[in-house]
């Protein structure tokens, strides 16, 4: 293990338990909007409900057909979305477990799912090389809107109050104004398999298939740095930002964990977190917390 003083210290690396419960690899673990709840789904078809900081399991959602490729909470807590390899998009009911809505258009398998701010839209990415928008408001369940300007499939998508941000295998991050109906690009040269935003909304976050993350200016798409040392050339795995966007953090195809320090990135920790490639990593919004799952099955609490 590497570290720099102080400067790591205050990283989450102390495993404070286990969530155990799912059968098969675990795809995606993600932090509620306040951080006292998250959600996991995975290869079991199931989507659950944890308290992470207790390691109890609140709820278990079944629905879907195949296995579950993402699962977003909406800001109030009240409904989640997921989506996965049967094409679908279920809109859910927490407390109930109720499906409210089956948004329907994807021709295939379906990888990444999120709420508009508002809770009003759902926007989905797939490998039909389309991003959808589904109005949960409305008795409708087609979508709103589908931009098919991709070249491949289209693997990790995100939102902020004016901008649809998609990350794509033909190696291209494109962001969709939605109030200007204009569409900006940035090719990377590499596939994309996560876009994650810092805290402040001003930079862009890129996992690419070359085992690099990238970090770009998100106004001018300007290069702005490059993290290495990790493994990511054939799974789709999370990476992000700490909470005080001081920190990349990224998991590796061999279990690691990796902490890159923002400007000059040096890799100022990294650790063992799982014994096969970690998927997922959620940071929590305001403590050095954060979740992390993994092809071997399993979802750790670090401290």
């Amino acid at each position: 293990m590497t570290s720099s003083g102080t400067v790591a210290q205050q990283l989450p690396r102390t495993e404070a338990r286990s969530l155990s419960g799912h059968e098969g690899a675990v795809l995606a673990v993600r932090f509620n909007r306040d951080g006292n709840y998250c959600l996991s789904c995975g290869k079991d078809r199931t989507l659950r409900l944890w308290n992470p900081h207790t390691g109890a399991q609140v709820k278990t959602y079944k629905s879907h057909a195949r296995e579950v490729r993402d699962v977003h909470s909406s800001s109030d807590n009240a409904k989640l979305v997921s989506c996965g390899a049967d094409r679908q998009i279920f809109y859910w009911d927490v407390a109930s477990g109720r499906v409210i809505r089956k948004f329907r258009g994807h021709n295939s398998e379906v990888n990444s799912v999120k709420f508009n701010e508002y809770n009003a839209v759902v926007v989905s990415a797939g490998y039909d090389r389309t991003v959808r928008a589904f109005d949960c408001r409305s008795q409708n369940n087609d979508p709103i809107q589908t931009i098919d300007t991709f070249q491949d499939s289209v693997m990790s998508v995100n939102l902020t109050k004016t901008e649809i941000i998609a990350g794509s295998v033909d190696g291209t991050v494109r962001a969709f104004d939605i109030r200007m109906g204009r569409e900006t690009v940035d090719n990377l040269g590499h596939p994309v398999n996560c876009v994650s935003l810092s805290n402040d909304n001003n930079c862009l976050l890129a996992n690419c298939l070359d085992s690099t993350v990238r970090l770009l200016d998100k106004s001018s798409g300007e290069l702005l740095q490059e993290y290495k040392g990790h493994t990511c050339k054939s799974f789709k795995m999370d990476s992000c930002l700490t909470n005080d966007d001081a920190f990349v953090v990224g998991g590796s195809e061999d279990g690691y964990i990796f902490f890159w320090e923002l400007v000059d990135a040096p890799v100022v920790a990294r650790f063992r977190a799982h014994s096969s490639v970690v998927t997922s990593i959620s940071y929590h919004p305001t403590k050095a917390c954060m979740l992390t799952s993994s092809v071997d099955g399993s979802i750790r609490v670090w401290t």
